[in-house]
């Protein structure tokens, strides 16, 4: 029985931390059109970011919000490439950008250990709590933008640039600013995945995972926040929740 409640709550935080990460991969294709195929290198990124700063003494709460500013500067950074490229274009440059930052943990031994990976060492009391809640504090807060005037001009910028335009309004500034908020709950994801498992390595942020990511988003419907997070709940279950029934065969 212990076994089984810790598995529970295993699982219960697993699915909330990537329930982040699909919410926030939604709010850049499903509100705002961008076709981001390398969500994962917000992950990546966070969880690094986490376990350097964990490593080099900084307080836990301290390395969450650095994880959050460092996958926000990424956000800003990846979205200056859209100005002069079309949807498929990007993707197929958002894909390349995350394996190239993979690969800069990888080999850059000095940085974080190659491909040996860091531990997280520190822990945070109560973590399964403090995660759940974020989780429904991401909720709410994406909850409050798809309906604010923000919101609106994102989903007109969806269905193109020409309108939003014709209307002056700065397509790249919005645009701009939706990646640095996916990119900050992507690094908030990725802070807590390091947490969790206690280690990052290179292969935490194979391509594969921003697939498993977009799955959540195409189960659930893209553009559907609640049903993203049932899509998100559907997929980890399968994908994690299984490997419990081995032990009951």
């Amino acid at each position: 029985m212990e076994q089984l409640i810790s598995f529970a709550i295993y699982l219960v935080t697993i699915t909330c931390i990537f329930c982040m990460l699909a919410m926030s991969l939604d709010l850049q294709v499903g509100a705002c059109g961008l076709m981001n195929f390398g969500q994962v290198a917000f992950m990546l990124l966070g969880a690094y970011a986490t376990a350097i700063a964990a490593n080099a003494g900084i307080s836990p709460y301290a390395c969450i919000v650095i994880s959050i500013g460092a996958a926000s500067l990424l956000g800003v950074i990846m979205s200056l490439t859209v100005k002069n490229m079309g949807g498929t274009y990007w993707g197929i440059l958002s894909l390349s950008a995350a394996e190239l930052i993979r690969l800069v943990f990888l080999n850059e031994r000095w940085l974080a250990d190659g491909a040996d990976g860091l531990s997280v060492l520190i822990t945070i009391p109560h973590f399964s709590l403090m995660v759940v809640l974020c989780t429904l504090f991401v909720i709410v807060l994406l909850r409050v933008i798809w309906f604010s005037p923000f919101g609106r001009v994102i989903r007109m910028i969806r269905e193109g640039d020409r309108l939003p335009l014709a209307l002056g309004k700065n397509v790249l500034l919005f645009k701009l600013e939706t990646m640095a908020i996916g990119g900050a709950i992507g690094g908030l994801g990725g802070s807590f995945y390091a947490f969790l498992n206690s280690y990052i390595s290179p292969d935490d942020g194979l391509p594969i995972e921003t697939f498993i990511i977009w799955a959540m988003i195409v189960v659930g419907g893209r553009g559907n926040l609640l049903g993203v997070v049932a899509g998100t709940v559907f997929i980890q279950t399968l994908f994690i929740g299984t490997r419990f029934l081995t032990d009951l065969v």
